[in-house]
């Protein structure tokens, strides 16, 4: 009986494993609330509004020359200087490479020195011979020494133009400074450059004076004595519009059809350093509304002619027409429809 019964349990606890299992239940989703999005706003201030332009001058020098190379295809050994070196007249600024000329050239000039050196001796051996002939009451034939003293003269010509044509040669493969002045331009040496006729390698220019010129339809706006500011290697400087003919400077030529041209010359007790600039702009104001409401231009909405802004009031966005006066470069004056502390919603 007892064997029946335990038989009887284990054949149930067997048949436990073998019921179906019921699937999980998935936990529900969790819903995620977004943030609110921070409101952009600016605040109505009072200030200046400036309607202006600043037109770009080129620097205009005493004098300036490009140099390059009068032989083609010849390697470049070297450029020597860079933009805003300070240079002396005859400085050498850049060459070909010439190895084989430096070899003939010094060739030359030691047949220079050897024919030279015999022609010397010549000399003294014939007035060696005059001195004994007249000890000697001896007449002295002395066409051997002219035959040989025009032979050797001969010679030494022949070689000095040879000397002269391998100094000019030299000088075909070199670039100098033609005056005292300052690199204001210069091409960047790539190690590997061969020479092209006409190919600005570099520019000299006489800096001596403080001179900008502007060709434009806008240098008709500027008037002789008028005292601009000029921004120049991002330092601000006072220009005063100058005459040129008036004080002596050589207007350079223009091409095509005549532009408008305005000069300026910096003034002041404090001058710029121009050694590398060739370029500067001067700042012409056409309006200015001085210590009034004003917004960012590209806050004003402009829809059929209507203007208007987004404001914030009561926490409330609301739309508020407004009038406007000048229009500057990157503000605009309100004349009407806003107030100082006013909160101007940044959409």
């Amino acid at each position: 009986m007892k064997l029946a019964l335990l038989a009887l349990g284990i054949l149930l606890l067997t048949g436990c494993f073998a019921l179906p299992v019921e699937d999980a239940v998935p936990l529900p989703p969790t819903v995620q609330v977004p943030e609110l999005r921070t409101m952009r706003t600016l605040e109505v201030v009072r200030g200046d509004v400036v309607l202006s332009m600043q037109p770009s001058t080129t620097y205009l020098p005493v004098r300036q020359e490009d140099l390059f190379f009068s032989v083609a295809g010849r390697r470049i050994r070297g450029i020597y200087v860079s933009v805003g070196d300070e240079v002396q007249a005859g400085d050498l600024l850049a060459e070909l490479d010439r190895p084989y000329l430096f070899d003939h050239l010094e060739d030359a000039r030691r047949d220079e020195e050897w024919v030279g050196l015999h022609l010397a001796q010549l000399i003294e051996r014939h007035e060696f011979a005059l001195r004994q002939a007249a000890e000697n009451e001896i007449p002295v034939d002395d066409s051997w020494y002219l035959q040989e003293r025009t032979r050797l003269n001969g010679e030494l010509n022949i070689i000095r133009r040879r000397i002269a044509h391998l100094q000019a040669e030299i000088e075909e493969m070199q670039i100098r400074a033609p005056f005292d002045g300052t690199v204001s331009g210069a091409m960047e040496f790539a190690g590997v450059m061969w020479s092209q006729i006409g190919q600005t390698i570099v520019t000299i220019s006489d800096r001596g004076q403080y001179v900008f010129r502007l060709v434009s339809i806008d240098a008709g706006l500027f008037e002789v004595g008028q005292i601009h500011n000029k921004t120049i290697m991002g330092r601000i400087f006072e220009a005063e519009v100058i005459d040129p003919d008036a004080e002596g400077i050589e207007r350079p030529m223009q091409l095509g059809a005549p532009m408008p041209e305005a000069y300026f010359r910096i003034i002041g007790d404090e001058m710029p350093d121009i050694s590398g600039t060739n370029f500067g702009n001067v700042l012409f104001v056409h309006d200015r509304a001085e210590d009034v409401i004003f917004l960012p231009s590209h806050l004003i909405n402009d829809i059929d002619g209507r203007l208007f802004v987004h404001v914030l009031e009561d926490d409330i966005v609301v739309m508020r027409d407004v009038e406007i006066g000048l229009v500057g470069n990157l503000s605009t004056e309100i004349t009407d429809g806003l107030e100082e502390g006013d909160m101007v919603v940044i959409l």
